[in-house]
């Protein structure tokens, strides 16, 4: 049977009460506080101290503080009065105090289930946002990649035709020049040949005929006695350039994609190739070395390998860049703090390993894992100094 305190104190003002309970050598941390707009209890075994309050208060601007042997309860009024008293005028049997304590309670569980619920749904959307902006920003990147590739493609296109029309109209000159010199060159010929012969020696015009000619098949319009080897071929390397350009798959832009490389590697990890990660992390970090996710994951895989000391080296550098600490960056922090602090216990210092650990529960105050952990490496700790 719980001793009822009676020897509590209390003040107001017109919009606060402020009330005062003893905790008669208790510890502070035994204090079970629970409260109410209407109703205050504060269980301390074998003491119990409760009140149904003269008028409602306003829980969320109200406050408790526990120390110096006594219980300091601040409640916010909801209407600026002078109570007068404490307690409500209103009284009621053991039956009908035990009725209002449970709807009391069952009032406090719904309050505290519907706050659970906003907090889900509001961490929900978070993640959807981020994952939205994630995805909107690879596709940016893609985009951005593919525009390049295309502009590649036209400017080479363009170079290779105006290098192909300026080689047709240099043949077009050549062959207009050799033509007209060899009709010249005949002219004069049949000249010389006929100035000084009478009209009755010279013979009578040939009959007219057909002559079929077939030549040998060539990539270029011009003859192969007109054509220019080391220009030729010049032009189709650059021809074969521009289709392996225009033939360029999905593969080669992964390759310098450091958002598309850290998806690869990560396949890699769940397959639990450690090294061929490792490999295709480096790879993005030599393209894009301010990615603080491609460290922390690399970070991951060495701690796989047991390679402790990389693993170190690569989250503190993570670390370095998710700077500075807000609260978009708390949960990937919190985790390279994890990798960081196994590492350094792995290789005995646990007195780093509990600091880091100290420091991702501070980030992440919820997570059941990580207090049990911190109770290991305190253990642990408590065992290396004995």
């Amino acid at each position: 049977m719980p001793v009822l305190v009676r020897d509590y104190t209390w003040s107001e003002t017109i919009n606060e009460v402020v009330i005062t309970v003893p905790l008669k050598g208790a510890k502070p941390s035994k204090a079970d506080i629970f409260s109410t707009e209407d109703y205050v209890k504060i269980n301390y075994a074998p003491y119990l101290f409760e009140v149904f309050l003269f008028a409602p208060v306003v829980e969320e601007k109200s406050s408790a503080r526990v120390g110096s042997g006594v219980v300091e309860l601040r409640l916010c009024k909801r209407k600026e009065l002078i109570w007068g008293q404490l307690e409500s005028n209103i009284k009621v049997d053991k039956e009908e105090m035990r009725r209002k304590r449970e709807e009391a309670v069952k009032v406090a569980q719904e309050k505290a289930e519907q706050e659970q619920v906003e907090r889900a749904t509001k961490k929900r959307e978070a993640e959807t946002f981020s994952i939205k902006q994630q995805m909107k920003l690879e596709e940016e990147s893609r985009g951005e990649i593919e525009r390049e590739k295309q502009d590649e493609r036209d400017k080479a296109m363009e170079e290779l035709e105006a290098w192909k029309q300026h080689k047709q109209k240099e043949t077009k000159e050549q062959k207009s020049d050799l033509q007209q010199k060899q009709n010249s060159k005949l002219s004069h010929n049949m000249w010389q040949d006929n100035k000084d012969v009478p009209d009755c020696q010279r013979p009578a015009p040939r009959s007219g005929g057909k002559i079929t000619v077939s030549f040998t098949p060539r990539y270029f319009p011009t003859a192969a006695r007109e054509s220019t080897e080391k220009e030729e071929q010049e032009w189709l390397a650059k021809m074969a350039a521009a289709r392996k350009i225009q033939a360029a798959s999905s593969d080669d832009i992964n390759q310098n994609n450091p958002v598309l490389l850290k998806d690869k590697a990560c396949g890699f990890f769940k397959a639990g190739d450690y090294d061929a990660a490792i490999n295709v992390f480096s790879q993005a970090i030599s393209l894009n070395p301010m990615l603080p996710v491609l460290y922390s994951n690399r970070a991951a895989c060495y701690l796989k390998l047991n390679d402790n000391e990389h693993c170190i080296q690569d989250a503190s550098r993570a670390l370095e860049l998710l700077y500075p600490v807000v609260p978009s960056n708390h949960i990937q922090r919190a985790k390279v703090f994890v990798r960081r602090g196994t590492a350094y216990a792995n290789i005995g210092c646990h007195e780093l390993g509990l600091q880091d650990y100290e420091a991702a529960m501070k980030l992440d105050p919820s997570n059941e894992q990580l207090k049990t952990d911190i109770v290991q490496i305190r253990t642990l700790l408590s065992c290396k100094n004995l």
